[in-house]
C-alpha cells in the first residue's frame, strides 16, 4: 500500500507539474515563459546557454499578441491579405473562380449527402484544407486530430476496417509526416483511404516548406497506392467521387493552392471518370505530351504554339500515375517518335521516370524518345506560383522549347523545324 501511495503521488507530480513529463525524460525543464516578454527570453536563455545535456524551454506565445482583431480571430488572421491597421479591412479580392480548396470542400457535402459511410479527417487545417464546411453539415463525421498527421492516417485505417469510407485531407508536405503509417496501416492492408493532398506541388508564397513536390514520388513507391491528379475543378469532384466508390485499395489525390481554370458543375452533373484512364486532349502525330494534373493546360497551349514551328502534338491527360493507362501509352510509343512528360512535382522518381522505365524495359528498335520535364532537384524560394512555374522551366514557354529540341533529337519532320 505504502509503495503504491507513493508511485501514485510521483504520477501525480509528473501530470500537474507542467515539467515533469521532461524531467522523467531526463530534459531540464524551464517554463513556461511568457514568449512576448523579450526581456525574460533573454535572461532565460542566457542562463540555461550554461548548462550542459538536454535541455528544453517551454514558451507560450499567443497567436496575433499585439493586434487585437488578430487575437480575436487567430484562424482568419493566420493568412491575412493587405489591410487597413486601423479599421482591419482586408483588401478584397478580385472576384473569379474559386480555389482547388473551396471546390473540394463544396464537392465533399454533395458527397456526403449521397454516401452515409464518408467520414472526413484532418489534422488541424479545417479551413486550409476546405474541410470545415464538411465539419458544419456532418459534424458526427468530421474528425480533426490536430497535429498529428500519423494518428490520423491510422484512425483512418482503423474506422476503413469497419466499412467507413474516411477521406484523409492533409497538405501534400504534411501527409509526409505520416508516411510510415501510409505504408504499415494502410496501404500493407490494402484499406479504402483516401487521401486528399492539398497544396500540391507549388505553393507561391507559402515557402519551401509548405511545397508539394514529392508525394508523387514517394506514394509511387507504395504498393496498392493508387495515384491521381485532375486537369481541373469538375475532374477533381469526379476523381474523388471515384475514390470514394471504388475497392481497389488506397487512393491518393493531388491538387494544387490556385483557383480552378474553369466554372466547376454540381457533382451530380459531371460525368465518371473511368477508372486507370488517360484522356487525349488533342491528336497528333509528332510528338506526345503525357501531362499531369496542372500540366494539362499549358502543354495544351503549348502544343497550339509547336503548330508555328510545323510540330503536330498529342496532348494528353494522364490523370491516373498508378495505375496508368497502359494500353495508350502503349499505342503512344508506338505511333510517335518521341514523348515529353510534364508534371508539377519532383523530377527524380516522379511520374516522368516512371514511364522512362516502362519504355525502357520494353525497348526495341522505334522505341520514343523520352524526355521528363518537372520541378529541378533543389529547394525552390518565396515567389508567386506563376514566377515559381517560370524558374522551374514549366511555362508554357519553356515547354515549347523543350518540345522542338527533343523533336530535333528525335528527328521528327526535321524539315520543317525551323530555329
Amino acid at each position: 500500500m505504502e509503495t503504491l501511495a507513493l508511485k501514485l503521488e510521483e504520477s501525480a507530480k509528473t501530470f500537474l507539474t507542467p515539467g515533469g513529463l521532461f524531467e522523467e525524460l531526463g530534459f531540464r525543464y524551464v517554463g513556461p515563459v511568457d514568449g512576448h516578454d523579450l526581456n525574460s527570453l533573454i535572461d532565460t536563455f542566457t542562463q540555461v546557454r550554461r548548462w550542459t545535456g538536454p535541455r528544453l524551454v517551454h514558451v507560450l506565445t499567443k497567436k496575433g499578441k499585439g493586434y487585437p482583431l488578430a487575437e480575436e480571430n487567430p484562424v482568419v488572421w493566420h493568412g491575412a491579405t493587405p489591410f487597413d491597421k486601423i479599421s482591419g479591412e482586408m483588401a478584397k479580392k478580385k472576384a473569379g473562380l474559386p480555389a482547388y480548396t473551396n471546390v473540394f470542400g463544396k464537392g465533399l457535402v454533395e458527397l456526403g449527402a449521397n454516401h452515409p459511410e464518408v467520414t472526413v479527417i484532418t489534422a488541424a487545417m479545417p479551413s486550409g484544407t476546405g474541410t470545415g464546411v464538411f465539419g458544419d453539415a456532418y459534424p458526427d463525421r468530421y474528425f480533426d486530430v490536430g497535429i498529428a498527421e500519423a494518428h490520423g492516417v491510422t484512425f483512418a485505417a482503423g474506422l476503413a476496417t469497419e466499412g467507413i469510407r474516411p477521406v484523409v485531407a492533409i497538405y501534400s508536405t504534411f501527409l509526409q509526416r505520416a508516411y510510415d503509417s501510409i505504408i504499415h496501416d494502410v496501404a500493407i492492408q490494402n484499406l479504402p483511404v483516401v487521401f486528399a493532398m492539398d497544396r500540391a506541388g507549388l505553393v507561391g508564397n507559402d515557402g519551401a516548406t509548405h511545397m508539394g513536390l514529392y508525394d508523387i514520388a514517394y506514394l509511387l513507391a507504395v504498393p496498392n497506392m493508387i495515384v491521381t491528379a485532375p486537369k481541373d475543378g469538375a475532374e477533381l469532384l469526379a476523381l474523388l467521387r471515384l475514390g470514394v466508390e471504388q475497392k481497389q485499395g488506397p487512393y491518393s489525390l493531388r491538387y494544387p493552392r490556385d483557383n480552378v481554370p474553369a466554372a466547376v458543375p454540381a457533382l451530380d452533373d459531371i460525368p465518371p471518370c473511368p477508372f486507370g484512364s488517360w484522356e487525349v486532349i488533342r491528336r497528333g502525330q509528332d510528338l506526345a505530351l503525357l501531362a499531369v494534373g496542372t500540366m494539362v493546360l499549358p502543354a495544351l497551349a503549348a502544343a497550339r504554339e509547336l503548330e508555328g514551328y510545323g510540330l503536330n502534338a498529342t496532348v494528353v491527360n494522364c490523370r491516373f500515375l498508378k495505375p496508368h493507362d497502359d494500353t495508350l501509352l502503349k499505342e503512344l510509343a508506338r505511333t510517335h517518335s518521341a514523348l515529353l512528360t510534364l508534371e508539377e512535382g519532383s523530377v527524380v522518381n516522379g511520374f516522368g521516370a516512371l514511364i522512362a522505365r516502362l519504355l525502357e524495359a520494353e525497348r526495341r528498335n522505334g522505341t520514343p524518345y523520352v524526355e521528363v520535364m518537372g520541378v529541378p532537384d533543389r529547394v525552390i524560394e518565396h515567389a508567386t506560383r506563376a514566377e515559381q512555374l517560370e524558374e522551374c522551366g514549366l511555362d508554357v514557354s519553356a515547354i515549347v522549347q523543350r518540345a522542338r529540341t527533343l523533336a530535333e533529337h528525335a528527328h521528327i519532320a526535321a524539315a520543317r523545324v525551323t530555329a
